[in-house]
């Protein structure tokens, strides 16, 4: 398994640095621990913790190096069968990196979270995460892979990373990744007059047997070739778009296209109104552009706070295609180590996960 593969090395690594970290001037431990209960198409109680582990030393002019470690723990049950909770249970890494930093780069190995993009609900550059902006917790698996990224003086960037051994469906890919062949890819971004843009690509080879199961039997092997650009201005209001298209490499060439654009302003009424709305565009066909399957989804979001401790915010999905209206609805009381979630959600039927079909969902969430 190259993920094992991965991990070993990154563990070796570290291993070699154990001699600098015994000396580290900092070591953090951490830990969120969450508890919910939730009524809906997967009416369940569960229980998570997900302790961390950072050290820093810090080195020679301005530059360092710190790792992180730390754990997904977690167990469930439906709601009329608390005796499988046990067998719920799982315990799996979450992250696990080490990094070398000074004041303008930063390379990153191991187990990690690389997002990117300006969009905050309908994300065209979801690439390789899976974060829900309904999630209190903004959980997602990260990636085994490195990452460099260097900062410029004038506030341009460049991101290079190759990831290896990640054989699960990230972000919005349809096919899985051939998890014994390298990805790559980097992205460019630079400041323009009230905003920035950036420029985006990845390469990365196909499973075989996943792309025969899902296209057609046949098919020996495929690469994907994905291409994005996007920018952000604050004009007044906060103008940003995604546009992202992908190019499948088969027997014949299957196109995929996102676009996303937003904008977003508060008003100065009462304690504050933040409302922000996202267009979202998903479509495919054999050519660049050529539509042939068309998927349209909107998204307007609400918040604002009650008190100094409470929030609201309210999201409304509506799916073009459907015709239908989906609504998110969440309090949010937040102290300074406890934070308690109030949600009530309508969405898609087939949709997984806790804020599938119809309900609602009561969390608790200490961190320390």
């Amino acid at each position: 398994n190259m993920n094992r593969i991965f991990l070993s090395l990154c563990i070796f690594i570290f291993s070699t640095l154990c001699g600098e970290f015994l000396r580290a001037e900092e070591i953090m431990v951490n830990g969120r621990a969450s508890a919910w209960a939730g009524y809906g198409d997967e009416s369940q109680i569960g229980i998570r913790y997900i302790p961390e582990l950072r050290i820093l030393h810090p080195l020679a002019e301005g530059s360092g190096i710190d790792t992180e470690i730390s754990l997904n723990s977690f167990a469930w049950a439906p709601v009329d069968s608390l005796s499988d909770f046990g067998d719920n249970a799982q315990l799996k890494l979450y992250r696990l990196w080490g990094r070398y930093s000074t004041s303008q780069l930063e390379v990153r190995l191991g187990l990690q979270k690389i997002n990117f993009g300006p969009a905050k609900i309908l994300r065209s550059l979801m690439w390789f995460d899976k974060v829900d902006v309904r999630d209190p917790l903004e959980l997602t698996d990260g990636v085994y892979g490195l990452l460099g990224r260097y900062y410029f003086l004038n506030n341009a960037n460049i991101w290079v990373w190759g990831l290896y051994g990640n054989d699960e469906l990230k972000g919005l890919e349809t096919f899985e990744t051939d998890e014994d062949r390298l990805e790559f890819g980097g992205r460019f971004q630079h400041p323009v007059p009230r905003g920035e843009i950036a420029f985006s690509f990845h390469r990365r080879y196909l499973d075989a047997d996943d792309l025969k199961r899902k296209m057609a039997p046949e098919l020996a092997e495929g690469s994907e070739n994905r291409y994005g650009i996007d920018g952000n201005w604050d004009v007044g209001v906060g103008l940003w778009f995604e546009a992202v298209a992908g190019e499948i490499n088969k027997e014949e060439s299957l196109w995929q296209e996102f676009l996303t654009v937003g904008t977003d302003y508060t008003f100065a009424v009462g304690p504050g109104i933040h409302a922000l709305f996202e267009h979202f565009i998903e479509s495919s066909g054999p050519e660049v552009f050529e539509q042939k399957s068309v998927n349209r989804f909107s998204a307007l979001s609400v918040d604002f706070s009650l008190t100094l401790l409470d929030t609201v915010n309210a999201i409304w999905y509506y799916d073009w295609k459907e015709e239908r209206v989906y609504t998110f609805v969440d309090w949010q009381r937040a102290y300074d180590k406890w934070m308690i979630n109030f949600s009530f959600f309508s969405s898609r039927e087939d949709e997984a996960g806790l804020y599938g079909g119809t309900g609602f969902l009561c969390m608790l969430t200490y961190n320390h």
